[in-house]
């Protein structure tokens, strides 16, 4: 039997298309729900970020230390704030002096290791101050005690602030390297 014209499925006195106003409710109730949820996410992502660059700067600094007692060999961290990146070097041994230092190359990417902040992951964190003897840049003697720019051993403790106010101190004399905040 063929059936033309007819309305399967439909009763009789039901609109067809459309919501009703309790299906309506019940779809902003669910999105208020969610949005509760995820905007306090969403908010917290740069501090996160921040938090996680300033780890990663306190990594980085106490591997240039502890490669520098390994090696025998000094090593730097040189920060550039106006660039929002730094990077690690280690001296020639061959010929020692700051000037004579190379780049360290990153065992993982086989370029030379340097960090830009304020962009992909490290997206909303920023190098906000660098006080290293009035520079931006620390060595570490094969000791592990810190240098100036002057080469000299640092004297008093220097900082490395980063956006939400995330701070990595290097000790003066003994070259320890921590996060402060």
């Amino acid at each position: 039997m063929r059936l033309t014209g007819t309305n399967l499925g439909r009763r009789s006195g039901f609109r067809v298309g459309g919501f009703t106003l309790m299906e309506l409710l019940a779809v902003l109730v669910l999105l208020a729900i969610i949005s509760a949820v995820v905007v306090p996410t969403l908010s917290s992502v740069g501090a996160t970020r921040q938090a996680a660059a300033a780890s990663r700067l306190l990594r980085d600094v106490q591997l240039a230390r502890q490669r520098a007692v390994a090696r025998g060999v000094r090593t730097w961290v040189v920060i550039d704030a106006e660039a929002q990146q730094y990077a690690l070097f280690i001296e020639d041994p061959v010929a020692p002096g700051r000037a004579n230092r190379r780049p360290i190359i990153d065992e993982a990417t086989g370029k030379p290791f340097v960090v830009v902040l304020n962009q992909g992951e490290w997206r909303g964190a920023s190098v906000a101050a660098v006080d290293i003897a009035g520079r931006s840049e620390v060595g570490f003697d094969n000791r592990g005690r810190p240098l100036g720019a002057d080469e000299a051993l640092l004297t008093a403790d220097g900082t490395i602030t980063l956006s939400g106010d995330h701070t990595v101190r290097i000790t003066a004399r003994t070259g320890l390297v921590q996060r402060i905040q």
